[in-house]
């Protein structure tokens, strides 16, 4: 990887100010290793630094390398709290990220007398980097989070070739519910229709997120279309017979599905293509009646 070495001598500016230097691929989570002057490649998955056994929900080197800007956060492990910096640069074309590993907990007083201090602490630090991927109504996953998860799912899809689907979810006349009852008893039923499908969610790596207004996106790893279709129709028919309450209103509803299928993960494609397809499907469904699964 002689391409690296000029990105290597760069990195020997920060030798003295961060604790850990890496070069993480933040499409395949995987870590570079850097050894003196020479990088190598591994397996180590980037995550395992934190000691977590999945993928970060607040993933900046994922956004880093998405916007091709510089991101921060706070991040910690074994009681020591972490500013993470993740830079993105180009080596011959190629995206990769350069996270930048600074030890804060003695500047923060971490770790001192005062033990409850340090648990709200990390805490807050927790809470923090939840707020940049969670939607503030339904504390579902956001917009932001579909466009950093997405483009992972889709490549480790490709890269195990198993399969991966996608639903679109949308509430039927959800302009009626607001102009009847009221946007107050419009924001209840998005709060209870979010808690009802992160119900639906299998307890395997399967995520939902608001995806803006009243649609919601859904992310399958691992089913098939038919897998797929079999857990759109479950949602479908579950939130029809569910009854909504807003302010001592009733409020029934359906939705319509939109749902789009990698067939055994060989397709190499985009999150865009992957969005605008099922987003088609979607409007089909709505086109031809709605409260149905195209």
């Amino acid at each position: 990887m002689e391409e690296y070495e000029a990105l290597l001598d760069k990195m020997k500016i920060f030798e003295k100010t961060y604790d850990v230097m890496r070069i993480v691929d933040p499409l395949k989570k995987k870590v570079l290793e850097v050894r003196g002057n020479k990088v190598t490649a591994s397996d180590t998955i980037c995550h395992v630094f934190w000691e977590k056994d999945q993928l970060c929900d607040n993933c900046i080197s994922m956004r880093a390398f998405n916007e091709y800007d510089t991101f921060f956060k706070m991040e910690y492990k074994n009681g020591n709290v972490f500013m993470v910096t993740a830079v993105p640069v180009k080596v011959k074309g190629q995206p990769v990220v350069v996270e930048l590993l600074k030890n804060t907990s003695k500047s923060m007083l971490l770790g001192e007398k005062d033990s409850d201090g340090d648990v709200r602490i990390l805490t807050m630090i927790d809470f923090v980097g939840q707020v940049a991927v969670r939607d503030p109504l339904t504390q579902l996953y956001n917009r932001r989070y579909i466009d950093e998860r997405l483009p992972v799912e889709i490549l480790n899809a490709s890269l195990q070739n198993n399969p991966l689907s996608v639903i679109f979810a949308d509430i039927d006349f959800f302009k009626k519910i607001n102009d009847t009852y009221g946007h107050s008893a419009g924001d209840s039923v998005l709060r209870e229709l979010s808690k009802a499908l992160e119900g639906f969610m299998g307890k395997g790596r399967d995520w939902v997120a608001r995806f803006g207004g009243e649609e919601f996106f859904i992310c399958l790893p691992g089913s098939d279309l038919d897998a797929a279709r079999e857990a759109a129709e479950k949602i479908r028919s579950g939130i029809e017979k569910m009854e909504f309450t807003a302010e001592d209103q009733r409020i029934r509803l359906t939705c319509s599905f939109g749902v789009h299928a990698i067939c055994n993960g060989n397709e190499c494609t985009t999150a865009d293509s992957v969005i605008r397809m099922v987003d088609k499907h979607l409007y089909r469904a709505k086109n031809l009646g709605r409260n149905r699964i195209e």
